[in-house]
């Protein structure tokens, strides 16, 4: 497909991206037609065959492929009023194992720690001989690989948590976003993405409550819709993570509220400083001669006008950007790029 450029600041949606292979075993044979210029018989060779493995994530996700999730793994806040999702690096991901109907092999289900819980075992253990030899019928599987799974608690549960056939195509989508937009982009490569969003809004209840936030293989699963009765079918997890609701916190105000002042250095007067008449919280430091001095920090949303000479922010914030591109994979490349450039069009210059 023609990958246009995405303008910086915004945000291309696809239903999906389908690879030109799905993962799974392909035999390709090979021909060769013979035919001399002159007259006379050539015998072709024999027609030769040989296998070809597509392969893809399938039981697991490396830590690599997750570029982002929402709720953030271990965050405790208000989370209600926006579905949880995850982000994959890989934009064909959803697509390259499918069930019959072309339905994507991922979903995202969000359960309530009374519902549900991850079990070790072997695949057969988890999903039976039947579920075996159904993936097997794509590409060979060890039945005695070790996997992650998902039980829940009873059928009713299950029913109600597993998105229809449906819906798990609607909640799977493709973005495709500007590079230049670190916040959209962070160190992936190529700005595409894949995102599978969970049909469940994680509401908060009277107290805080535990959530786990699964992403399951639907591949060769029918069973999770045909089974109505009995124990509820177990689900391979290739990737989870857990957050909690409560009544308060997760939105920036709350978390500004609760930011630890004295994480920026040791307040120079008891332990709850007060402002300075610029607006700068003091804070004991130390002088380039070693000998401790106090200096003023300012909050990031205040303006600079009127800062004191002993004032630290512009400082503090220069440091941290420059920790913050040491740490940015793919803009220490462009800038190791740009002085090669530099060096080879300086030697051109010289040699002329």
């Amino acid at each position: 497909m023609t990958e246009t450029p995405v303008a910086p600041g915004s945000v291309r949606l696809y239903d999906r991206v389908e690879p030109a292979l799905r993962a799974g075993l392909y035999r390709v044979s090979s021909t060769l037609d013979v035919r001399p210029t002159t007259g006379g018989q050539l015998q072709s060779p024999p027609t030769h065959a040989t296998h070809v493995q597509v392969d893809a994530p399938r039981f697991a996700l490396d830590a690599s492929e997750v570029a982002a999730q929402h709720p953030p793994a271990d965050a405790v806040g208000t989370f209600g009023d926006r579905l949880p999702h995850a982000v994959l690096g890989r934009r064909t991901l959803p697509w390259e194992r499918r069930l019959a109907d072309g339905t994507p092999w991922l979903a995202l289900l969000v359960v309530r720690a009374d519902e549900g819980k991850l079990v070790n075992g072997t695949l057969q253990g988890l999903v039976g001989s039947t579920v075996v030899a159904a993936l097997a019928a794509n590409q060979p599987v060890d039945p005695n690989q070790q996997v992650r799974g998902l039980q829940v608690k009873d059928i009713a549960t299950f029913r109600a948590l597993l998105p229809s056939r449906a819906d798990v195509a609607l909640l799977t989508h493709v973005r495709q976003v500007n590079l230049a937009d670190t916040a959209l982009a962070g160190n992936d490569d190529d700005g595409w993405f894949s995102v599978v969003t969970a049909n469940r809004l994680p509401l908060a209840g009277t107290g805080p409550t535990t959530w786990l936030a699964c992403l399951v293989s639907l591949e060769a699963r029918d069973d999770a819709w045909s089974t109505t009765t009995g124990t509820p079918p177990t689900l391979v997890v290739l990737a989870s993570w857990s957050f909690v609701t409560g009544s308060t916190g997760g939105t920036f105000e709350r978390l500004a509220a609760d930011l630890d002042v004295a994480a920026f250095g040791e307040p120079a007067t008891g332990s709850d400083p007060v402002l300075r008449p610029d607006g700068a919280v003091p804070l004991t430091g130390t002088a380039r001669d070693g000998s401790p001095t106090t200096v003023g920090y300012r909050s990031p949303l205040l303006g600079s006008g009127g800062a004191a000479a002993d004032d630290v922010t512009d400082t503090a914030a220069y440091e941290l950007g420059r920790l913050l591109a040491a740490a940015d994979g793919r803009f220490i490349r462009e800038v190791v790029g740009w002085h090669r450039s530099a060096e080879a069009a300086a030697r051109s210059a010289d040699v002329a």
